[in-house]
């Protein structure tokens, strides 16, 4: 399992902006449950989120002083960004998104548009649950309310279909490549079948 960090809210730094429901809606069920279910990816050099900004925003704006973060070498080349989840397994034409971009921004304050970037990590984020009383308490951070961008509900739903389209291309494409995985798997088996029937 990736292990967990626990580490002051004010040194990470956000990357994106969020949007002002889907927030909400995470914040209600976290306080809800009463645990963070999953730590935040952040690029362990400048402390920059890559993957769990709404999460991050939950805990700066309700007072909490740390947060759980799983760390990432940026500069692992198993770890990419993209800006299409597609991406994740092959790409075709020019990304307009780059490391050095993203490390800029998260530097500088001046945060991407939500859900701008898709990053592919090299291991699946475990489920973890991790009480909030544990995560200790301060004042909260009222300037990162500004991360949150002013957009009407229905371009927000909107968004939301957009991304669900992108997810079912991805899943069709994975599925492609299990399906010719099993093809080329039972091939294989029967290479061996026909191997085994040859006399020596």
């Amino acid at each position: 399992m990736k292990e967990v960090d626990y580490v002051l809210i004010e040194k990470i730094r956000p990357l994106e902006q969020v949007f002002p429901h889907h927030y909400l809606n995470l914040k209600e069920m976290i306080e809800k449950d009463g645990y963070m279910k999953y730590a935040l990816v952040v690029e362990k050099e400048h402390n920059i989120v890559l993957d769990g900004s709404n999460r991050h925003l939950f805990l700066a704006l309700n007072g909490y002083k740390y947060a759980p973060v799983h760390y990432v070498d940026y500069d692992n080349p198993h770890l990419r960004v993209g800006t299409n989840r597609i991406h994740r397994m092959f790409v075709d034409g020019k990304i307009d998104i780059t490391k050095e971009e993203v490390i800029a921004r998260g530097l500088s304050g001046d945060l991407f548009p939500p859900r701008t970037t898709r990053h592919f990590i090299p291991f699946l984020r475990p489920e973890l649950c991790i009480p909030l009383k544990r995560l200790g308490k301060r004042k909260p951070l009222h300037k990162l309310a500004d991360n949150i961008i002013k957009i009407e509900i229905k371009s927000e739903i909107e968004h939301n279909i957009n991304y669900i389209e992108e997810i079912e291309i991805e899943v069709e494409e994975m599925i492609h490549y299990l399906e010719e995985s099993v093809r080329t798997k039972k091939y294989l088996e029967k290479q061996i079948e026909e191997m085994k029937k040859c006399k020596r």
